[in-house]
């Protein structure tokens, strides 16, 4: 038994979505690729697959886990599985929490001795122990990009084929995504069932990827505080599940610190994991908030830090505060850093201790983070460490040893520092001068005496970041070094470290012969912002620039002493011609910050050899300075060829805003005849905003031939009115407008105009709403009123016209929608209602020369064609309309709506095969067009033609092959056809992808239904109805599945009550009557007691009650109504017939 559907709006609005995104279309209709494997990869044998299995499964054993793969493998394994690039992704939209999804390549090894197949229709998927639907591709993933291995590529990329055949001896891949995985951090166990050559297949997901992470962990610290994790093996974003899982277990230890040492630089991290580490360790202990793409720490962890070439050059982004340094290079960095606050609170013995027992890495924390708790009983152990094989125990060794006072303690430093410069010497330095003991600061006075100036250097180096006065009359000895870079460090440290006679240092400085000497006296003044270091600074750069070129410091500093002086030195260099371009633009700049009208005249002599950044440069600071000659250079520049020049002239022009800079540009507009000129003064003209501006524009809409400068006026109008503070209140009365409340709109119109009186768009408005309220006298008055601004508003004459029109002044209206016309040829609204006005006046071939006229006016304004051929079939010209679309496909062979139009027209006229020679059309120029084949498509279907409906479908589905709209379409061809059963098989495809797919369980419950298997259709249209409790499809299927089932009563009382949501749908009406006549089917056969007639009587008035209202809203299907085989109990009844009657005769009128 039949029941309608609306797949109209459906269908309609997967033609739109091609018809408007052709682009995309193309996009993703390129061949797939399968961009996975490397060279090497693809070379992998079955034999190396084997040994990557039978090692995961091992390292599984060891750690009492169950196998990845069931059966388990042995040496007699014919056919197993592995995985490959596997990753858990987000996709992060509207959900609250993103779109969660598994990517894997399947992929099948064959040690048979035959070629096997891998289906994707056999492999089931599981999720937490429940089966999880799967197809292909996700549509709302097509676009999702994702990284595997070294490459970032888009999902639609790559090939999700529907089996592949394995030969012996290879191997075969499918790529599998499973989508709508809960959400949240955690991760989800993944499991798949595959069946291949009749042998069960299993493979767990997450055992597999946990065999890929090789660890090992290690207790260290004291009182075993400290978890040292070394991963040597893959970390991704499905095995760091285990890993967290892992930290968790330690911490039930009471276990709070955690260092991740990667020591191979090979090791495979996957990005996103690799990202999201060092966020995550850092955030520990702050109240930041992170996205949870990957399960969370334990919040008791205090400490996690992340070492190795892997870590060593990435940086935390900032959290909203100082981040804490969690990645580190060497893996005895990241335990002292996980352990420092530890050891700076254990008592002495148990840092003795951890000295004595401690590996390499702990010795280190516990040397530099417990020094201070060290005595001189510790001595000879620190000592002895200062010759330990590793060179950072020995410097950590030194770094303890400025904590003892113990003279045989400065000796050993002493001992190293007189060893060359290098890591533990710097050390060595550092201790004596941090040293709390006189003996340190004496020894290293001594060294610094003894040392060539090379060394001197390095020591004078690390005294200055430890200051302390009695540095000073040490450093003030080397001020007069005959080595230069010894003296330069000496100043620094000087100024660092504090001395009574440091001006005096600076002073003599600068009178050095030396140049390096008096640019380093120079940069440490220029620091200091006491009058005497500025004057004696000021003073020094006079003095330099009268012998050469400023420096950027010097130009730095006189911007900053704003000294005007240094104008015509400055002047002088930039005079000169072979100064370095980018000096003479640090000076212009220099100049402009510190000069006043005195520097017009200069400027004005150079501004004509000056390059265009220059010139820029110069116009900026005369405008800034509101020079009178900045108006005559301005008019100089808008004629420049150089586009930059004429851009930083209006740039002045506009940021003066005067009435002289309007009428400079106003000059330099009618001059102008490149498109980015005069682009470039309208949007100058549009932000100052008078009105002398706005007059300007307003002139320029209709001066001289160029419509492209036209054009550009009429938008630069339109930006000005958009600006307007009164825009608000249009938009708002615009709005208002549209939801009909008039009188509403016109109280926001005058609000905007009282705000902006120069407003003209509100005007506009206003008699517009006038116009609808039947308001003609006030609308004229509102339009004159607006003339009186812009008296060539070409739209203001169309309002005009059709107020004249509404007034019964058919000749009034025409001279104003002419002379709309007149003032603006370009724009089609003026024709479209002066052939309205024409066909409304009985005068179509007026009206049809109107359209002529305007597609020569405008060729490119496709919907006039539309206008054109609607009149042309109004008045039964079909061949005529047929001859406009193609005209408008001629003027633009590439936009759809000129086809999709003719192509309705011919339907409509029964020509299918030219409707389908169109189509053929369209694939000339765009081989990809869904929508062609889609038509095409129904065309065939039409003409009974299935196969090659069938054909058109799947060559779309080709196209798209992951679009489940374009399998539904196959699907509703197979059952316009009746051959449910291959309908049927294409749904089942469909909700296998996708088991929340609407349209599929209502399109499968009427195969069903056709097929008169109740019970299955009544399910699909529950489930539908459990998705979508308000689809009209799935509640009218649903009653009618439950009246076969001899449910009438309830049937009745359940579609009834849905009623009020669909008053206005002419199909759901019509499917209500088919409940009723089924209904009546039921009945037919009981025994006629008085209260079945009644009740007969009752379903019959209520079928033609619903069928009615169906006509009223649009249904003219009477064939379908004659045999629909749920009416048979009606179709005789003398309502029925009449009914029929009635719509045969509306739809020959419309006809």
């Amino acid at each position: 038994m039949q029941i309608r559907f609306d797949f109209s709006r459906s269908v309609t609005l997967c033609l739109i979505a091609c018809l408007l995104m052709p682009s995309l279309v193309t996009a993703q209709t390129k061949s797939p690729i399968q961009p996975v494997r490397s060279a090497g990869e693809q070379n992998q044998t079955n034999a190396r697959f084997r040994q990557n299995l039978n090692e995961i499964e091992a390292l599984l054993k060891s750690r009492n886990q169950k196998p990845a793969h069931q059966p388990p493998l042995t040496k007699e394994s014919k056919l197993f599985l592995v995985l490959e690039d596997s990753l858990k992704g987000i996709r992060y939209n509207r959900a609250p929490y993103g779109y969660h999804y598994l990517l894997t390549q399947l992929t099948l090894v064959n040690d048979s001795s035959k070629t096997v197949k891998l289906e994707r229709e056999q492999v089931k998927a599981f999720v937490d122990g429940q089966p999880h639907p799967f197809a292909g591709l996700p549509s709302n993933l097509s676009n999702q990009s994702v990284s595997l291995g070294k490459k970032n590529l888009q999902l639609n990329k790559l090939k999700f084929e529907d089996a592949v055949e394995v030969p012996p001896g290879k191997q075969g891949s499918l790529w599998i995504v499973l989508g709508d995985l809960p959400a949240g951090p955690r991760i989800s166990d993944f499991e798949f069932h595959v069946t291949v050559d009749g042998q069960p297949l299993v493979l767990n997901v997450n055992r597999f990827e946990l065999g890929k992470l090789k660890y090992k962990t290690q207790l260290l610290g004291p009182s075993h505080c400290l978890a040292e994790l070394t991963i040597t093996g893959e970390l991704n974003s499905i095995n760091v599940g285990s890993l967290v899982k892992l930290v968790d277990e330690l911490t039930l230890k009471n276990i709070k610190r955690f260092v991740l040492y990667f020591p191979d630089q090979q090791t495979q991290i996957e990005p996103n994991v690799k990202q999201w580490l060092p966020r995550i360790a850092a955030s520990l202990g702050t109240n930041t908030v992170m996205g949870v793409p990957f399960p969370l720490f334990p919040a008791v962890i205090t400490e996690l830090h992340l070492s190795g070439e892997a870590f060593k050059d990435v940086s935390v982004p900032y959290l909203g505060g100082p981040a804490p340094q969690v990645t580190h290079a060497t893996e005895e960095a990241a335990i002292h850093a996980a352990l420092d606050s530890a050891m700076e609170v254990l008592p002495r013995e148990k840092i003795a201790e951890q000295i004595r027992e401690g590996s390499p890495a702990i010795k280190v924390a516990a040397l530099i983070s417990g020094g201070r708790q060290l005595t001189n009983a510790e001595l000879p152990l620190v000592l002895e460490l200062t010759s330990h094989k590793n060179p950072r125990v020995q410097e950590a060794a030194l770094y303890a040893l400025r904590y003892l006072g113990d003279p045989r303690a400065f000796q050993k430093l002493v001992e190293v520092a007189q060893t060359p410069p290098g890591p533990l010497f710097e050390m060595a330095i550092a201790s004596l001068a941090e040293s709390r003991y006189s003996g340190g600061q004496q020894a290293l006075l001594k060294i610094l005496k003894s040392h060539p100036p090379e060394s001197q250097k390095i020591i004078i180096g690390v005294i200055a970041r430890n200051p302390r006065p009695e540095w000073g009359a040490a450093i003030y000895e080397y001020l007069d070094s005959d080595n230069q870079e010894l003296r330069q460090a000496a100043i620094r440290a000087l100024v660092l470290n504090g001395h009574p006679r440091l001006f005096e240092v600076l002073s003599n400085a600068l009178k050095s012969p030396q140049a390096e000497i008096r640019q380093v006296a120079f940069q440490e003044l220029i620091k200091r912002r006491d009058n005497a270091s500025e004057s004696l600074a000021m003073d020094y750069v006079l003095q330099q620039l009268q012998q050469s070129a400023p420096t950027t410091e010097m130009l730095t500093f006189i911007d900053r002493m704003k000294d005007p002086r240094a104008i015509p030195l400055l002047f002088q260099h930039l005079e000169k011609d072979k100064l370095d371009a980018g000096l003479k633009i640090s000076l212009i700049k220099t100049i402009a910050s510190i000069g006043d009208e005195s520097v017009e005249a200069r400027f004005l002599a150079y501004y004509p050899r000056a390059l265009p950044t220059e010139k820029l440069l110069i116009l900026s600071t005369l405008q800034k300075l509101e020079s009178p000659q900045f108006f005559e250079l301005a008019k100089q520049a808008l004629t420049d060829s150089n586009h930059t020049i004429v851009n930083g002239a209006v740039s002045g022009l506009k940021n003066s805003g005067t009435q002289e800079a309007v009428q400079v540009l106003a000059e330099g507009l009618d001059k102008a005849s490149k498109s980015s000129t005069w682009n470039t003064i309208f949007g100058a003209l549009s932000t100052i905003g008078t009105p002398e501006a706005r007059r300007t524009i307003m002139e320029a809409r209709l001066a001289g031939t160029n419509a492209d400068k036209k054009r550009a006026a009429q938008n630069a109008m339109d930006n000005i009115y958009q600006r307007s503070p009164g825009n608000f209140y249009l938009k708002k009365g615009e709005q208002l407008h549209r939801r009909k409340e008039y009188k509403e709109a016109l109280e926001e119109y005058d609000t905007a105009i009282s705000i902006d009186e120069l407003l003209v768009p509100a005007y506009l408005a206003k008699a517009n709403t006038q116009n609808t309220l039947k308001q003609y006298d006030a609308g004229l008055k509102t339009v004159d009123q607006a003339l009186e601004i812009d008296d060539m508003h070409a739209r203001l004459y169309v309002t005009k016209g059709l107020l004249y029109s509404n007034q019964d002044k058919p000749q009034a209206a025409l001279v104003e929608l002419k002379k709309a016309i007149e003032i603006a040829p370009q724009d089609p609204y003026g024709y479209t209602v002066l052939a309205s006005h024409y066909s409304r006046l009985k005068q179509h071939d007026q009206a049809l020369a109107t359209y002529d006229a305007c597609i020569e006016a405008n060729p490119t304004y496709m919907s006039i064609y539309d206008f054109k051929a609607d009149l042309e079939i109004s008045l039964n010209r079909p061949d005529e309309a047929l001859k406009t679309y193609d005209r408008a496909i001629e003027a633009n062979s590439r936009q759809m709506k000129a086809y999709s139009s003719k192509i309705t027209l011919l339907r409509k006229l029964k020509r299918e095969h030219q409707a389908l020679a169109v189509c053929d059309d369209i694939l000339k120029i765009d081989k990809n067009s869904i929508y062609a084949y889609l038509t095409k498509a129904y065309i065939y279907r039409d003409l009974k033609q299935i196969d090659e409906a069938i054909a058109a479908c799947d060559a779309a589905i080709q196209l798209k092959p992951n679009d489940p709209d374009i399998q539904v379409r196959k699907a509703q061809i197979y059952n316009d056809a009746e051959l449910w059963d291959q309908a049927i098989k294409v749904y089942d495809r469909i909700i296998r992808a996708n088991h929340k797919n609407l349209d599929a369980y209502t399109g499968r419950g009427h195969s069903n239904l056709m097929k008169q298997d109740w019970k299955a259709a009544q399910d699909d249209f529950q489930k539908a109805y459990n998705l979508d409790n308000e689809n009209s499809q799935a509640i009218t299927g649903l009653a009618i599945c439950m009246v076969y089932n001899h449910q009438e009563d309830k049937a009745i009382q359940f579609v009834e009550s849905q009623l009020k949501k669909f008053e206005q749908d002419a199909l759901f009406q019509y499917n209500v009557a088919c409940v009723f006549g089924r209904a009546l089917i039921n009945l037919k056969d009981q025994t006629k007691t008085p209260a079945i007639q009644q009740q007969i009587a009752e379903y019959q008035k209520k079928a033609i009650q619903y069928l009615a209202a169906a006509s009223r809203l649009g249904f003219n299907d009477a064939d379908w109504m004659q045999k629909d085989p749920d009416l048979a109990e009606l179709q005789n009844l003398p309502d029925f017939r009449k009914l029929v009657q009635q719509i045969e005769k509306k739809a020959a009128a419309l006809r």
